[in-house]
């Protein structure tokens, strides 16, 4: 029912905003663009939306990224949130008058829209949009199909998270039946990294520090290090997962420091640790091996007292 009213609603629609969250990854630019270029060939005046500046270059590959914009138009007439939790992480006042979709697939999203397709046992948001494309009967181009593939591929660790299951192979199936390809997107993934991340990695890897007997390790990224190696805050994204690699490891965390002079906190853990526990009592939200939250006004060593205190809690 819920996608026949969003159907609905997207059709009638003249102007139309598709926005992410604030440092969107893979997932999140990767379902924008795809739906960006579904609602055009329903001949409707879209914008792909993102607050965020720069946009991670990392990325720059997807079809469309160069026409993203960084405001919303004043006769957008519906906005289509997509892969974000809460609101306030799309960075925009909401418009009065104007309905809202939200589209996602964590559990910990607020059900803030006027319409919300949210399906916490999908692996990433772009799985949600194929859903609504396939429901609705819309045309779904080429260039939709390497946003989705691309989005799916990095928010399954390359099909190799929990989740990954006979109906997501199938996804990924329809996709390349629709022109994606696995080899290009896999090597787009993997080998388009700018030279800033490469020098901002061992920077962040010297910062390694293990607690809790070796399970749950722990990495630091500063202002500093972004500033003389002349990175973001994107190329950072997946440097957490060095952390949960090590074999004794349970829970690694990441320690950013955000511009605003907040912490923000990435979270990542293997096995039966659920980390989405952790994140919410903080007053964030994500998945169960996947999470994270903000936190201001808190000192570094204070903050990581804070998250060791409470994995010892939720995880023993």
């Amino acid at each position: 029912m819920k996608y026949q009213q969003a159907k609905q609603m997207i059709e009638e629609a003249r102007h139309i905003t598709v926005i992410g969250h604030l440092n969107p990854d893979a997932d999140a630019l990767g379902t924008a663009l795809g739906l960006w270029w579904i609602f055009k060939g329903l001949g409707k005046r879209t914008d792909a939306v993102f607050m965020t500046r720069p946009l991670p270059q990392v990325l720059s590959f997807l079809p469309g990224y160069g026409k993203i914009r960084h405001t919303v138009h004043p006769r957008s007439d519906l906005i289509v949130g997509v892969d974000c939790g809460s609101f306030d992480r799309l960075g925009i006042e909401r418009p009065e008058n104007v309905p809202l979709i939200n589209i996602d697939h964590h559990k910990s999203n607020t059900a803030y829209g006027d319409i919300d397709l949210i399906e916490p046992d999908y692996v990433c948001a772009a799985e949600v949009a194929f859903r609504l494309s396939v429901t609705a009967g819309w045309e779904i181009p080429r260039h939709s199909a390497v946003n989705f593939y691309t989005a799916l591929l990095s928010d399954t660790g390359f099909f190799g998270y929990e989740g990954v299951n006979e109906r997501v192979f199938d996804f990924a199936k329809a996709l390349l039946r629709l022109g994606a390809s696995a080899e290009w997107t896999a090597r787009m993934l993997r080998e388009y990294q700018p030279l800033c991340k490469i020098r901002l990695l061992p920077m962040v890897l010297e910062t390694l520090t293990l607690y809790l007997d070796g399970r749950v390790a722990g990495l630091h990224v500063t202002r500093r290090m972004l500033e003389k190696t002349g990175a973001t805050v994107s190329e950072t994204e997946d440097f957490v997962n060095y952390a949960r690699s090590l074999a004794t490891v349970e829970i690694g965390f990441l320690i950013r420091e955000e511009e605003d002079g907040g912490l923000k906190v990435s979270l990542r853990s293997k096995t039966e640790a659920d980390v989405s526990r952790i994140a919410v009592a903080f007053g964030g939200g994500g998945h169960k091996h996947a999470a994270g939250f903000t936190m201001y006004g808190v000192e570094h060593d204070v903050l990581v007292e804070k998250v060791l205190k409470k994995i010892e809690e939720l995880n023993g």
